[in-house]
């Protein structure tokens, strides 16, 4: 759930992460929802998933970076402490992963 290369780059000190949300029912892409009422219940359960992780995260070092509407994803600035919150709460987060740029700025 932890990728390794997010233990080594918070153990140096903040790090930006993306996180993967568990959600129920599990994600769908919205065009494969039957409809508007599955778009608008699965970005409440999206919503829901995410208020509870930034929930868990209170009272340690962390800043949400980004928060998706139609996708079970945060993108957050954690220490070690977050880090040890995220993976106690594996009943909401499916996994961790370093948040990298595909393509370096010149």
């Amino acid at each position: 759930m932890i990728a390794p290369a997010v233990r080594a780059a918070v153990a140096v000190g903040q790090t930006r992460v993306i996180i993967d949300l568990r959600i129920t029912p599990p994600f769908k892409p919205e065009g494969d929802l039957p409809g508007p009422a599955a778009v608008e219940a699965q970005r409440k359960a999206i919503a829901k998933a995410q208020t509870e992780v930034l929930g868990r995260l209170s009272g340690t070092k962390f800043a949400l970076v980004r928060q998706y509407d139609a996708l079970p994803t945060l993108a957050l600035l954690i220490d070690a402490d977050a880090l040890a919150r995220l993976e106690a709460a594996g009943d909401v987060v499916a996994r961790v992963l370093l948040d990298a740029p595909l393509f370096r700025q010149q």
